[in-house]
């Protein structure tokens, strides 16, 4: 004879498998992936030197209002910043791609949150695109 009736045992089974699940879940919703421009993810100093890398650099094609405009809001809202920062660190500047240093990309990054109204924080932007897969760029109501 079975210590549980056939029904009781399904419901264990369940509820186990309820449990696992949720578990799961759970941890796959780690905090570090949550984060957003949003949450200060780079540091106002940074953002400061990503201006004078611009200045220095960059304004020679392109405006700032390029960098916060709808229509590049649109393009990028939602996306993983490391999709932002390999593209301008493998594709700028025009005519040396990939000629600054990693910091000197994200600092340039941190400029471009900065024009959005993404709010600094204590912490720099790291300079690494696996670090910034984690962020989301949120530039809603902007």
């Amino acid at each position: 004879m079975l210590p549980f009736q056939p029904s009781t045992m399904r419901l264990f089974v369940l509820l186990v498998t309820v449990v696992v699940v949720r578990g799961f879940a759970s941890a796959a919703q780690d905090p570090a992936t949550s984060r957003t421009t949003s949450s200060g993810v780079y540091s106002e100093e940074q953002a400061k030197r990503g201006e004078e890398t611009y200045m220095n650099i960059c304004v020679s094609c392109h405006t700032a209002t390029e960098y916060k405009n709808k229509k590049f809001r649109a393009k990028w809202d939602g996306r993983p910043l490391s999709e932002l920062y390999d593209l301008i660190s493998q594709k700028m500047p025009d005519d040396a791609p990939g000629s600054l240093m990693p910091k000197e990309y994200a600092q340039a990054l941190a400029y471009i949150l900065r024009l959005n109204e993404a709010a600094p924080g204590k912490d720099e932007l790291p300079a690494d695109s696996a670090a910034l897969k984690d962020i989301k760029i949120d530039f809603k109501d902007k």
